[in-house]
C-alpha cells in the first residue's frame, strides 16, 4: 500500500477526507485531524492531489466502492480488499491458488455482515 492511501485511510478513520479536483486538494472536516496531520497534509499536498487524480486512485475506488455498496461491507474492508485485488500474484503462488485466495476473501467479506446481523 502506497504512503498516500495508508494518509488516506487514517485521515477517514478519523473522521475526514480529501479531495482532488481542479481547484487543487480540499480537506473535509480537516477541524477532527491532529495539528500534525494538517501539517504533513499541508507539506505533501501536491503528491496528494497527483495520486488523488490518478487512474490507480480512481480504479481503486471504483473498486472499493463496488465491494462497499453492493457486498455491504464496511469501507475500510473494502478498500483493503480493493487493495488485494490490484495486487499481481505473488512470486512462487500458482494461478489456482491465488484464484481461490481471492476467491475465498471475497466470500468471507459477503458472509462477514450477515454474521454479525
Amino acid at each position: 500500500m502506497s504512503d498516500v492511501q495508508e494518509l488516506l485511510l487514517r485521515v477517514r478513520r478519523l473522521g475526514a477526507n480529501l479531495i482532488a479536483d481542479d481547484k487543487g486538494l480540499r480537506v473535509i472536516n480537516g477541524s477532527k485531524l491532529p495539528k500534525e496531520a494538517q501539517a504533513y497534509i499541508t507539506k505533501h499536498k501536491v503528491t496528494i492531489a497527483a495520486f488523488l487524480m490518478s487512474d490507480e486512485h480512481a480504479d481503486r475506488e471504483e473498486r472499493a466502492a463496488i465491494i462497499e455498496y453492493d457486498g455491504k461491507a464496511p469501507r475500510e474492508w473494502a478498500e483493503q480488499f480493493a487493495d488485494i485485488l490490484a495486487k499481481r500474484r505473488p512470486a512462487g503462488v500458482s494461478d489456482l491458488d491465488w484464484s481461490w485466495f481471492l476467491t475465498r476473501c471475497g466470500q468471507i467479506i459477503d458472509e462477514a455482515p450477515a454474521r454479525a446481523a
